[in-house]
């Protein structure tokens, strides 16, 4: 009897230590038996899992007959069964990082191997070693097909446009943060960013309709993960300087100034006698810093994410500086109810303060403007404020003084926001997915103008102090309701989603204006009550609203046929009613011909061949643009009391006709794996055409339409090219690693129609036209310059008429283009496009024992830039400061490269000729940083992590523009390469900290 029960016992515990989880220890290794750090291991169909150690080591608990996979980006997966066995030792081997990654295209996720829409992922480690400030599609530069143009201005924001212009209005593309619409500016912490995605072509973008016309930016977060709590503090510390032009001292500009007057017949003016270097005095080391906080962990039921972050921008130039402070957390949370139902539910809130002082003035301008012999502080003008300027007696010009503009004029504009969102998920049999995303955005404006009395320029009109303040309020609301679907019956994959959104937006905003602002020791009161004359007060609200519904179905065969059909209808409150409802449909298909049985082509591990087409759209216009206002500004005196009545009247005609902007595109392309995967590479072609564009229709004020041009639908643009993107990913020996990722893309734009018979679109100095690019440059040649008067006479046109009878030796020779025998605006000719042909971008990284190196460059080529800031040093009929290296024509210095200048003369600096036109093209060195990992042996217990770094920015540029900067940025599409003196990109350093917990 014993020994049955000792039996049975022995028997039970068996059982009970098989029913137990057992711990499992291991190491992964990759093929040459490198350790591989930060593998993923997860128990299969559960959520509890680990990750690799410095040395691949790994630690988990498991039962009997769980499996063991092991994922990594850049390798294989690998599932291991569990046995009983104490030790897991894993090799992976090398795999394709691009075909494993999983990709969000909107309301789903899908493997890049899977994709048949053209899809850029951006690596948000390419700015671990740098600030950025400006909004997230400012750092998008090095992707193919996006065209990033930045600005160095404390608060700038900067333009990006993907696969060319589509619109003649806004082409922002469209941000998704964390599922939901919203913003990604300048109050945006990049650090707090898991993964971007570029939504460029149709059938990626169409699930977001007819918002998606200039394409999506779909932007996740960070999570918290399983595992004890994870501390990060990262300090990044930024310090910026401005190119310099080369320009004139004192001495050298009194010399030509005096030369100028003399060429003129004039006496030489009465000189100031300051001597100042305006760019020394103006421009200034600025400081930028970040630094970021945040803590992460969780179970495998709880995550939690929490982030804190503080910015400031003290700026390279006097006159503005910005401040950020951000918080973000996040919190999500799960119950399993046996092995069918799943409930989870999170949220996401952030919450940013932003504040800039901005510039009141264009110092890049001013710096050149302003003449070296003018003082900054004048005592001559202390009634008028104390500051130099030009006058009338002495050296004139109207160039304004940025320390008296700065002093005079204060604009700060704040910004505090609330955002995120909150979701709620149930999944039953591992299939079927109900998702509720509530998604919010709050925000209140503040924006103070004061202007105090005093002068920064000459001839300036006497103007009293005023005070201007504005309060502003959005609020922004997203409910959205999906259901997925995922499925496999054998070798067939379905995946689906249908949902319907609902968006609702209204801002208002109030304002308040007085002049006569009350002074107490010598400071201007800031408060409305506290100026006395003149009040004026305004209001307006706009409103809109937003209903969609929409669906997607992809289906997989084997891994080897992919097809997917998108259809979005959306309804919206800024067209009319029978305007409002729009549909935009997508269908795309992919054949992986390697996975076929006889493809058998050595060097070759993955090939993938893709098309689509769709629709898309915009509404680039105003919430009210289709409906006719009542203004209440008009006055008139009646009765024998003459009483003034205030009347009403439509000021501006309202078009109730407007449409959706509708965007077809075509996309084919390609995607390969080889040489073991260690090279990737990506090919597309596309063909987009946007009809019915958007734009204002100037009419005539004889209609009684004095309000602005009102829009129509009119244009039709085209936008067609290629994209290419290679990735190279290799070791050299067992500790030195490299990748070589580089990508190029061609555009052609076109205007196929402008709309009501209109033939050509002309803005200063370009001209688009019907069946070319949007912003061409026409302007009059020039031939050098007439060395005698014989030259002069000689210089006719086919009729022997002297075409530049006036001129003298010295002077510009102009062609006469139109062969009339004089130069006019008709002598305009073709020289060249405002938008690149060509595009660049590349990143080469490397690392060795615990050291990286990357060096990260984009480029644009094939077009022409004119440069106005040195326009502005050549004038010499209106005086400003000159070129350091001008070369003037004398009788005794006949081979000089530059003119005879003469004052009050237009003759050889007329705006409209190409002496200033140059070639624009570029390639930048965006980052060269260098990092170092601390090695694990040193850091003991205390850190997981100490990460140290530097980082130059925007130091190499190579480039035949003879601007600050190639890459400046002109928000006008119609002269985008047009330099006006914009603000330039700085140089910079940066050393950071990273300390890992």
């Amino acid at each position: 009897m014993l020994r049955k029960v000792l039996l049975l016992l022995i028997s039970f515990c068996s059982l009970l230590t098989y029913g137990q989880n057992q711990t499992v220890r291991g190491r992964v290794t990759d093929e040459s038996g490198l350790a591989l750090p930060g593998v993923s291991v997860m128990v299969k169909s559960t959520s509890r899992g680990t990750t690799t150690d410095i040395d691949g080591n790994y630690s988990i608990e498991l039962g009997q007959k769980q499996t063991l996979v092991f994922t990594m980006l850049g390798m294989t997966t690998r599932e291991v069964a569990f046995n009983g066995q104490s030790t897991i030792n894993v090799t992976l081997r090398a795999g394709s990082k691009e075909l494993e990654e999983v990709v969000v295209i909107g309301y789903q996720t899908v493997k890049k191997a899977d994709l048949t829409g053209a899809v850029s992922v951006f690596n948000t480690s390419q700015m671990k070693n740098t600030i950025v400030t400006g909004t997230v599609g400012d750092a998008l530069s090095t992707l193919p097909g996006v065209n990033v143009r930045t600005s160095g201005a404390p608060g700038s924001e900067g333009k990006v446009e993907i696969r060319g212009t589509g619109t003649l209005g806004p082409s922002t593309p469209l941000y998704v943060v964390d599922g939901i619409v919203s913003g990604a500016n300048r109050d945006f912490n990049f650090n707090d960013i898991e993964s971007i995605q570029v939504l460029k072509d149709a059938s990626a973008a169409a699930i977001y309709g007819s918002r998606a016309g200039n394409g999506v930016i779909i932007i996740t977060t960070k999570q918290g993960k399983e595992g004890k709590m994870k501390i990060d503090a990262t300090s990044r510390y930024t310090s910026q300087w401005l190119p310099r032009y080369d320009l004139t001292n004192r001495d050298q500009w009194v010399a030509l100034n005096d030369l100028a007057f003399t060429n003129a017949n004039r006496t030489p003016a009465n000189h100031f006698t300051g001597n100042t270097d305006w760019q020394e005095e103006v421009f200034k080391t600025g400081i930028v810093q970040d630094h970021n906080l945040s803590l992460s962990g969780g179970t495998k039921e709880t995550r939690y994410f929490i982030s804190a972050n503080y910015q400031s921008n003290s700026g390279t130039t006097i006159g503005s500086k910005s401040e950020r402070l951000s918080l973000r957390a996040n919190t999500s949370a799960q119950r399993n109810f046996g092995d069918k139902v799943t409930l989870r539910f999170g949220e996401n809130i952030v919450l940013s303060d932003y504040a800039v002082d901005e510039l009141n003035t264009n110092p890049i301008v001013d710096v050149y403007r302003m003449l070296p012999t003018i003082p900054i502080y004048n005592s001559d003008n202390a009634a008028k404020g104390g500051y130099g300027y030009g006058e009338g007696s002495r050296d004139v010009t109207f160039g304004t003084n940025p320390f008296a503009k700065e002093d005079f004029e204060n604009t700060t504009n704040g910004n505090l926001r609330i955002r995120g969102n909150a979701f709620s998920e149930l999944e039953v049999f591992k299939s079927l997915k109900y998702r509720f995303n509530f998604g919010f955005d709050l925000s209140n404006d503040r924006h103070k103008y004061l202007r105090k009395e005093g002068y920064w320029t000459y001839n300036q009109p006497y103007d009293p102090s005023s005070l201007n303040k504005n309060q502003a309020q959005y609020r922004g609301l997203v409910f959205d309701n999906t259901l997925e679907y995922n499925k496999k019956f054998g070798k067939h994959d379905i995946s689906a989603v249908i949902g319907t959104s609902y968006q609702t937006s209204n801002y208002e905003q109030i304002w308040g204006t007085k002049n006569d602002v009350l002074i107490t020791n010598n400071q201007y009161f800031d408060n409305l009550d506290a100026a006395l004359s003149n009040p004026k007060t305004g209001n307006f609200n706009d409103l809109s609203k937003l209903f969609s519904v929409f669906g997607r179905l992809n289906y997989n065969y084997d891994e080897r046929y992919l097809l997917s059909f998108t259809m979005r209808r959306d309804q919206s409150s800024r067209f009319s009613p029978q305007y409002q409802t729009g549909y935009f449909p997508s269908v795309s298909a992919g054949w992986r011909i390697s996975k076929e049985d006889f493809f058998n082509v050595p060097g070759i591990d993955d090939l993938k061949i893709r098309a689509n087409y769709g629709i898309l759209g915009t509404s680039n216009i105003g919430v009210w643009d289709w409906v006719s206002f009542i203004t209440v500004f008009p006055q008139a005196v009646f009765g024998v009391d003459q009483s003034k009545v205030t009347g009403m009247t439509q000021i501006k005609l309202a078009n109730n006709d407007l449409k959706w902007e509708k965007l077809t595109q075509f996309n084919a392309g390609l995607d390969a794996a080889m040489v073991g995967n260690k090279l990737t590479l990506s090919v597309d072609y596309f063909l987009k055409e946007t009809k019915d564009v958007l734009t204002p229709m100037q009419i005539q004020m004889a209609t009684g339409n004095n309000g602005g041009n009102p829009y129509v639908n009119a244009a039709t643009l085209q936008n067609k090219g290629m994209e290419i993107s290679a990735t190279w990913r290799s070791k050299i020996g067992t500790s030195l690693g490299y990748n070589v990722e580089l990508n190029g893309s061609y555009i052609k734009n076109k205007i196929k129609e402008l709309g009501y018979g209109r033939k050509e679109f002309t803005q200063w100095n370009t001209k688009s036209i019907v069946g070319k690019p949007i912003g061409e440059w026409y302007l009059i040649k020039t031939d050098g310059l007439f060395q005698s008067a014989a030259e002069v006479q000689a210089h006719t046109n086919s009729q022997g008429k002297p075409i530049q009878p006036n001129a003298q030796p010295g002077d510009v020779k102009y062609i006469d283009f139109n062969d009339d025998g004089q130069i006019t605006d008709a002598d305009r000719q073709h020289l060249g496009s405002t938008i690149p042909k060509f595009q660049m971008g590349g990143n080469l990284g490397f690392d060795y024992k615990g050291f990286d190196l990357q060096i990260q460059m984009t480029g644009a080529f094939g077009f022409k830039s004119f440069n106005g800031p040195r326009s502005g040093f050549d004038r010499f009929d209106d005086n400003s400061n000159y070129r350091a290296d001008y070369d003037p024509w004398t009788p005794d210095n006949p081979n000089a490269k530059d003119p005879r200048p003469i004052y009050a003369d237009s003759r050889n600096v007329r705006g409209d000729q190409d002496r200033w036109l140059e070639n624009g093209s570029y390639l930048r060195i965006r980052q060269l940083a260098l990092g170092y990992n601390l090695p694990k042996s040193l850091l003991k217990n205390t850190f997981s992590n100490v990460r140290l770094s530097v980082n130059a920015q925007n130091l190499i540029t190579f480039t035949s523009y003879n601007g600050l900067d190639p890459e400046f940025l002109n928000g006008s599409i119609w002269e985008r390469s047009y330099d006006s003196g914009n603000f330039p990109n700085p140089k910079g350093i940066t050393f950071g900290a990273q300390l890992s917990f």
